[in-house]
């Protein structure tokens, strides 16, 4: 008795046929959404996806989940990326999120909140030197953890170009006098002044459809952690805003500190 036979993979199920007393063993594919409804994200499956999820933790869903994680993401980023130059991180304050909140209302067209019960300007911001609010654009937003989107965008902020590095062999980059001189040359992001901010999102404001992340990108994805395609299915969101009120600068406008 012959038999042919090609391997089957996860989402492969045998399909036996008997013909001319030969059995044929094939294999069909099954679609990639069969066990899905229609218009769900297809749900992660098998114990590495779980592990993957375990690891890095679950993906916001789509609507006032993923407007709080943008603001996160770009909370957690910046002060990731003061905490290498070695100067002052923010800290979030509830009063002047419902502030940020208010302001992406407002570039919205949505009406404005009422100010929270209980939660009143904190002294610091009141006694503040200089202030500044706007909304941020945010090009794109993956429905992926907000840890494993920290580590793609630390995977390639990791310093100077190796051409000034072999210009300034055993020198530091990440130094505080460097920063310094960046911010005076105008190259430090609008907000790194501000200790106390508040912030606000919102994801996919023209209400778009999602599209595939890049090869490129998702491969970046599965170098850090392998099987997040098969555990989040990612998916981007373009036209993303943030925005973003802040207060109490440790730094002055011509580049000096203050305590």
């Amino acid at each position: 008795m012959a038999r042919r036979a090609c391997l089957p993979s996860s989402n492969i199920i045998p399909l036996t046929v008997r013909r001319c007393r030969v059995l044929l063993v094939c294999w069909r594919r099954l679609p990639t959404g069969l066990g899905r409804r229609e218009g769900l994200p297809l749900q992660p499956a098998g114990a590495a996806a779980a592990a993957v999820i375990a690891q890095w933790g679950p993906a916001p869903a789509i609507g006032s989940d993923a407007d709080q994680a943008v603001a996160r993401r770009w909370f957690r980023d910046q002060n990731a990326i003061r905490a290498r130059w070695g100067v002052p991180t923010a800290t979030r304050d509830p009063y002047l999120d419902w502030q940020a909140e208010n302001l992406v209302r407002s570039s919205l067209g949505e009406a404005a909140l009422p100010q929270p019960q209980g939660v009143v300007m904190p002294a610091v911001a009141m006694q503040s030197p200089q202030s500044d609010r706007a909304v941020l654009s945010q090009t794109t937003f993956w429905t992926i953890s907000d840890d494993l989107w920290q580590s793609w965008l630390d995977s390639f902020q990791t310093g100077p170009s190796e051409y000034w590095q072999a210009d300034h062999p055993g020198e530091t980059w990440y130094t505080q006098d460097r920063y310094l001189r960046l911010f005076k040359l105008g190259q430090m992001p609008r907000f790194d002044r501000y200790r106390l901010v508040g912030v606000a999102g919102r994801v996919n404001t023209s209400q778009a459809a999602s599209t595939a992340l890049l090869s490129g990108e998702q491969s970046d994805l599965e170098q850090i952690a392998p099987g997040s395609g098969d555990a989040y299915q990612p998916v981007a969101y373009g036209d993303n805003a943030v925005a973003v009120v802040g207060y109490d600068p440790w730094i002055s406008a011509d580049g000096r500190t203050r305590p």
